[in-house]
């Protein structure tokens, strides 16, 4: 079994940036603004007013696709940097986009 997830890099109009790893591959703004690395980076920069975000793809193992759960979330993390570099995980695709928080923070409205 293979495992499907992402690198979400985020950078704020204020200059603040983070780093996660998510399951699955997320490429809609309402994908990434449902993760809670999303959430709790804009509670941390309430004033920003867009975040560009970052996110690269990746498959672990092989064999049958499905995504990863969050305890393969942990466990990958905990491998550390190397492990996105290693033989087992292959680089798959990536993406950019950015989404506009406004003053009130993100809002589903905004994106249709």
């Amino acid at each position: 079994m293979s495992k499907l997830f992402s690198r979400v890099s985020l950078t704020a109009d204020n200059g603040s940036t983070d780093e996660y790893l998510c399951p699955g591959m997320p490429d809609t703004e309402e994908q990434i603004a449902d993760t809670d690395g999303y959430r709790d980076f804009i509670e941390d920069n309430p004033d920003a007013e867009s975040v560009t975000v970052d996110v690269e793809h990746y498959i672990y193992g092989e064999g049958e696709r499905e995504n990863a759960d969050e305890d393969d979330i942990a466990e990958f993390e905990k491998r550390g940097e190397d492990f996105l570099n290693s033989d087992e995980v292959d680089y798959l695709d990536n993406n950019r986009f950015i989404i506009p928080t406004g003053d009130e923070g993100f809002s589903m409205e905004e994106m249709t």
